[in-house]
């Protein structure tokens, strides 16, 4: 199949994902909204439908038939900029992004013993719009990410304890980075006269994931995944809307002995046309563990390690090399805890609930990006399982994250040499609504 129409179905399969990324920076665990009622506890332990395929492929050989999950979850986010004395005029600005993620997955037992899964989701993504006069418009006005993921997977159980698998992700990366620009080159500026800024790049990769399920009798289970992060380099092209103040004798004088407006049209169109940009997305380690206290209550844990710190500083560069923008995150590697339970028999209405703690990659003010306005997050979560009939049910679950402020202060120079300050908090409130069906042929 030609790659450039492979791509092109898989965007468009999940041109709906956008809102505020809700794990650590850009990730999201948005894959299931069954595991989504227990804040993601017992992700790679608790196998319940196809969703395995992306949690824990090894977990396929526990279902018995062929089995198709098709979820949707719907994110509302809201982050309000509280500004600190910022050398721009604008002050305060917010961005309320609603979100739809999508996801799909099908497990078809080829054996007793062997079972072979495929999925489609979007494993890392944000969206952030502020408007063309807040104070950090020099900084980020709009900013898009999407990761669309495919996975093929097997599964093979070596003993009635013991289940590997191992996947093939094909990924497609889009992104959009868009801010204003000083047409007066710090010497007077005002949203009247910004010009406008816009970088596009997309690329792909193959990366690989594997698992082990491990159950040592038929009311514990333990699981532990791998996912690779892909590594792209990004092509695509900057352009430029330029302002009547961006243009050659407009503007003020220069000690240079030419005008802001000259340099202006000269920086920009410049770097006008093709640039690339590289980046290494996180690997992911999940330990799982699900244990039945009694055949109507479960408990469930995860322990999971992102390793952002893969992700230091993306430079945007032209094809000739020239810098067009930079991504200064310095990024750690973080944990995320989560503990859940389920309330309810197998086969029967069952309730679900859990709390997590997810960390956040950087917390440091001086790299926290106004694109990405992230912090430390607490997860409440509630869900509720419900068996229509014999081979069909359905998962709804709700969450609400408790977001710490992320703190921004972001020191600069402008063009003429003068000092400039980014400075204030952000104060985010996120509410997941989510909904999957499962069938079981």
């Amino acid at each position: 199949m030609d790659n450039k129409f492979t791509k092109a179905a898989l965007v468009t399969a999940l041109a709906s994902v956008s809102g505020l990324a809700q794990a650590a920076s850009f990730q999201l665990l948005e894959q299931s909204p069954a595991h989504m009622g227990k804040a993601f506890a017992g992700t790679g332990s608790d196998i319940t439908d196809a969703s395995t395929v992306f949690f824990n492929p090894a977990g396929m050989t526990k279902l018995d038939r062929l089995t198709l999950t098709g979820g949707l979850n719907v994110v509302a986010t809201d982050a309000e900029f509280h500004d600190h004395d910022s050398s721009f005029s604008g002050g305060n600005g917010s961005t309320k992004e609603n979100g739809y993620i999508p996801n799909a997955y099908l497990v078809a037992p080829l054996s007793d013993s062997f079972a072979v899964g495929f999925g489609l989701s979007a494993p890392f993504g944000l969206a952030s719009r502020f408007d063309e006069q807040w104070a950090g418009r020099y900084s980020a006005t709009d900013s898009e990410l999407e990761v669309v993921n495919l996975n093929v997977t097997a599964a093979w159980a070596v003993n009635d304890m013991i289940s590997l698998g191992l996947g093939v992700n094909y990924q497609t990366i889009e992104a959009t980075l868009e801010n204003q620009f000083d047409s007066t080159l710090g010497v007077a500026p005002d949203p009247s006269t910004d010009s406008s800024a816009k970088i596009k790049g997309d690329d792909d990769d193959y990366v690989l994931d594997a698992s082990i399920l491990f159950t040592p009798s038929e009311s514990t289970s333990i699981g532990f995944v791998w996912r690779e992060g892909g590594e792209f380099t990004l092509d695509g092209d900057a352009s430029f809307d330029l302002n009547a103040a961006c243009s050659p004798g407009a503007g003020y004088p220069l000690p240079t002995g030419i005008t802001t407006g000259t340099g202006c049209f000269g920086a920009l169109t410049a770097l006008e046309g093709g640039i690339n940009a590289s980046v290494k997305l996180p690997d992911t380690y999940t330990l799982s563990f699900s244990q039945a206290l009694s055949p109507s209550w479960k408990i469930h844990a995860d322990i999971a390690q992102t390793e952002w710190s893969s992700i230091k500083n993306i430079a945007v560069v032209t094809d000739g090399g020239a810098p067009v923008d930079a991504l200064n995150l310095q990024y750690d590697d973080t944990m995320r805890y989560a503990l859940g339970t389920t309330i309810g028999r197998d086969g029967h209405l069952q309730w679900r609930f859990g709390v997590a703690l997810d960390e956040t990659p950087q917390d440091n003010p001086e790299y926290v990006s106004p694109r990405i306005p992230d912090a430390d997050r607490t997860w409440l979560a509630a869900g509720v399982h419900w068996p229509l009939a014999e081979h069909i049910s359905f998962d709804f679950s709700y969450a609400h994250l408790f977001v710490d402020d992320a703190q921004l202060e972001e020191e600069g120079t402008s063009a003429i040499g003068a000092p400039t300050r980014l400075a204030g908090e952000f104060d985010a409130t996120v509410d997941i609504f989510a909904a999957q069906v499962n069938w079981r042929f």
